[in-house]
């Protein structure tokens, strides 16, 4: 050690000394009420809250959706028919068949809104539900089982079209 660390060791012997034996109020390291309280809280066991009972709005709107979805795939059944038929008949590309042929196709497309607007509309009610109030366990089954009959919907909506679209630009 140099010898200027060994002079400096007394000197702080003496002023760690000097600090301990102040006299004065200090404040007390003892357990305060509140930390004593969250300890106990935090050693106690979880809070259970009751379940969240279904609400029969939510299963109405479920089934609301679905049932609109059911009856857009119905229109849309029948213009994807119709261009169907347009397409088996369709010429060359260019031809009045073909030009026919796309417009069936278009309005078919065109059928695709009613269950593409449930599927926002349904998306929509979860979102603003939620904000609402709690939504229980089996209103969120429900909501996502209807939400995801209507995609299937849409899903297959779409797959038919491609196809059909498919057929024309051959």
């Amino acid at each position: 050690m140099s010898r200027r660390a060994l002079l400096a060791l007394p000197a702080a012997a003496l002023l760690a000394a000097g600090c301990a034996s102040q006299d004065g109020d200090f404040p007390s390291l003892a357990q305060r009420p509140a930390e004593r309280e969250f300890a106990e809280e935090q050693l106690a066991p979880p809070k259970v809250r009751p379940p969240l009972p279904d609400d029969p709005a939510v299963a109405e709107r479920a089934s609301g959706f679905v049932a609109a979805a059911r009856a857009g795939e119905s229109a849309f059944a029948s213009a994807y028919e119709t261009a169907a038929a347009a397409a088996g008949r369709a010429g060359p590309a260019g031809s009045d068949s073909w030009t026919i042929a796309q417009q069936a196709v278009s309005r078919a497309v065109a059928a695709q809104a009613p269950v593409t607007r449930v599927l926002g509309e349904i998306a929509d009610y979860q979102a603003g539900r939620g904000r609402q109030t709690p939504i229980s366990p089996g209103d969120v089954e429900r909501l996502q089982k209807a939400s995801a009959e209507v995609q299937r919907i849409a899903d297959s909506q779409a797959e038919r079209l491609r196809r059909l679209e498919a057929s024309l630009s051959r």
